[in-house]
């Protein structure tokens, strides 16, 4: 019987070292996609930037103390899931171990979704990101984070992203979590003001309230006939729409509160007064007594119509609307706002012109003229355009020194129309809480500016795509046939 010879000494090394071999390749192979997977770099390589965070972001996220989750419960065909998935790994890899992250489909995940919507009681048709830090959480739905370009839809066109807002979206929710305490801004009442809080009417506040309560705040009724002063715990006051003036008590109770540092908003269209008046002019400001209106052609109708809905297209270098530059805002029912002309006041300076109209529109004084449709530009009487509609007077500026103090904060706003139900749109929605969280001293919530999507298009001829098609599908492929056939052969000699 013959016996198994034992194998060649020179082949068992051999196959020991290449058994080692392919040991030692998947080690280095799994060490180096760890090493990726832990440490790795991040470039934004685009043209304009698209996927850089802002400075303010940042700031934020490297100083986080304690972990921020992030819940991510989008459907699979959501259009925004590639756009919140690149930026949340950008806050990723910024932020580190402090930021946490989860995905949740509601139609893969059900029974995961169901708990959490039953924790956080929200409906599960929505398209949201939650951010959740200690006992606090604030939800940021798709809608908020996105404006679409709808110029197409009457040919029959999808919607195109024009501007994605994720991570200005992001970043305040964020930081309002970490500000924990519930701000309190409180609504005047008694005078004919819009209604918060009211989504019956089209001429309610009903969505604007939502959105700041979305911001950690929280809205009050005031009724100063009620209670005769300002409450102490106001972080700041807002006038919105009235149609009758504050009585001289109301009035006086508002001016020991702006005097006392505090924080004023004035939303005062055409057909408004407020009775406020004179306590704007005191710190510089004034409402012009006239409609902002012009003459300009609409679609493709022949001739020229009368337009009373204003429309601010120039914002100033200042933070609370840095972020808008290139958006044009709405505004019905406006009325023009100047800075008074006495320069010896030492408030004049600290005064700054927000938002204002083209050329085009100017500030016409007799009602009559605009109620019949007709209104004429009278030199001397009428107000020439640009307008401005919006004003602020920051009482912690000191004018040419660069130094801020806590002081008085005054907003004064040429329309409350622009924010109602019926007329509210995103631009209008960021303008105002852009200049909320100026107001409340939010700062690191502004300047982010929206991202505007780039389209980029590649025209290949037809016999370009044949030869690059030929070449992947055909060539390439026989390629690697006669490689492997040819180091087969060589192998058997």
């Amino acid at each position: 019987m013959k016996t198994p010879s034992a194998p060649h000494p020179l082949r068992l090394r051999l196959r020991i070292n290449n058994a080692l071999t392919i040991v030692l390749s998947v080690a280095i192979l799994v060490m180096v996609n760890y090493l990726g997977y832990k440490y790795y770099y991040r470039q934004d390589l685009s043209k304009s930037g698209y996927y850089q965070l802002s400075e303010k972001t940042v700031h934020i996220l490297r100083s986080l103390t304690e972990p921020v989750r992030v819940t991510v419960c989008l459907v699979n065909n959501s259009p925004l899931r590639t756009e919140i998935d690149n930026l949340l790994r950008q806050y990723k890899y910024v932020a580190g171990d402090r930021l946490q992250i989860e995905y949740v489909d509601p139609a893969l995940h059900l029974d995961r979704a169901e708990a959490l919507a039953k924790r956080l009681k929200f409906d599960l048709r929505e398209n949201v990101v939650i951010f959740e830090y200690r006992d606090r959480h604030k939800f940021i739905n798709d809608k908020d984070i996105v404006d679409y370009d709808m110029s197409g839809a009457m040919l029959g066109q999808a919607p195109r992203i024009k501007s994605f807002k994720g991570e200005q979206q992001f970043t305040a929710a964020i930081l309002s979590l970490i500000e924990g305490k519930l701000l309190k801004v409180y609504v005047t009442t008694g005078h004919g003001e819009r209604e918060f809080g009211n989504m019956s009417v089209p001429g309610g506040y009903g969505e604007i309230d939502l959105r700041i309560r979305r911001e950690n705040v929280e809205t009050i009724s005031l009724d100063l006939a009620e209670f005769p002063s300002v409450p102490s715990d106001a972080d700041a006051v807002i006038v919105a729409g009235p149609k009758v003036p504050f009585r001289a008590p109301e009035a006086e109770a508002m001016a020991k509160y702006v005097e006392a540092k505090g924080k004023l908003i004035v939303l005062e269209g055409a057909e408004s007064v407020s009775g406020l008046e004179p306590l704007l002019a005191k710190y510089g400001i004034r409402m012009d007594n006239d409609q902002v209106v012009a003459f300009g052609k609409v679609g493709g109708m022949t001739g020229e119509i009368l337009i009373t809905t204003a429309l601010g297209t120039h914002y100033a270098d200042h933070p609370a609307v840095r972020g808008l530059q290139g958006l044009s805002l709405q505004m019905p029912d406006a009325r023009s706002l100047s800075v008074l002309p006495d320069k010896t006041s030492p408030n004049a300076p600290k005064v700054v012109s927000l938002l204002q109209t083209p050329d085009v529109f100017w500030g016409e004084t007799d009602p009559r003229e605009v109620a019949e449709q007709n209104p004429k530009r009278d030199a001397g009487v009428d107000i020439p355009g640009p307008l401005t509609l919006a004003m602020l007077y920051d009482g912690g500026e000191v004018p040419g020194q660069g130094i801020h103090v806590v002081g008085t904060r005054i907003v004064a706003i040429g329309s409350s129309a622009f924010l109602v139900n019926q007329y509210i749109d995103g631009v209008g929605v960021d303008f105002f809480l852009n200049i909320l969280n100026w107001m409340l001293k939010r700062e690191m919530a502004l300047g982010i500016s929206p991202k505007v999507a780039q389209e980029f298009s590649l025209s290949i001829p037809q016999f370009q795509r044949q030869s690059a098609s030929s070449f992947a599908l055909g060539i390439v492929p026989l390629a690697c046939a006669l490689l492997g056939v040819a180091v087969y052969f060589a192998r058997r000699k």
